[in-house]
């Protein structure tokens, strides 16, 4: 159980680095766009701006992404054991160790690796509800639950 809490310590920390970056990306972006305006006129500043404000948007999406994400992290309780596959899980299977939590990727903890998924990812939608012993079938591949913690 201890891993599944560092786990779920690592994934925040992750986010919130996330979520900082992003919040200084739009700030930059914002300053430019605030610089361009002061010295440039006509189509090329129309152009300029434009781009900028596309880069900000981007960054705003990508950060409502990041703060969904964190919300949902924050409703999980790493300390509940699971007897069935669902958000907060850890899992272990034939083919890997995975943090069922936001969608972040592969995670090197104490020399393992494991990789935090989304439930709605296609894994995570192949494995819900699922036991330890429970198997499935997923893009050709035969999937056995080891563990669900």
């Amino acid at each position: 159980m201890e891993i599944k809490i560092q786990l779920h310590t690592v994934c925040l920390a992750m986010l919130q680095q996330s979520i900082d970056t992003l919040e200084r990306a739009m700030a930059d972006a914002q300053a430019a766009a605030n610089d361009e305006t002061k010295s440039s006129a006509g189509d090329k500043y129309e152009t300029g701006r434009a781009m900028m404000q596309a880069e900000k948007d981007k960054y705003a999406r990508q950060l409502a992404t990041a703060l969904a994400n964190r919300h949902l992290l924050e409703t999980i309780n790493p300390k509940e054991r699971r007897q069935q596959v669902r958000a907060g899980s850890l899992v272990r299977t034939n083919e890997g160790l995975y943090y069922f939590s936001a969608p972040l990727g592969k995670i090197t903890l104490e020399g393992k690796v494991y990789f935090a998924l989304s439930m709605a990812s296609p894994l995570g939608q192949a494995l819900l509800e699922k036991k330890a012993g429970a198997e499935v079938k997923f893009q050709g591949r035969r999937i056995v639950v080891e563990g669900v913690w």
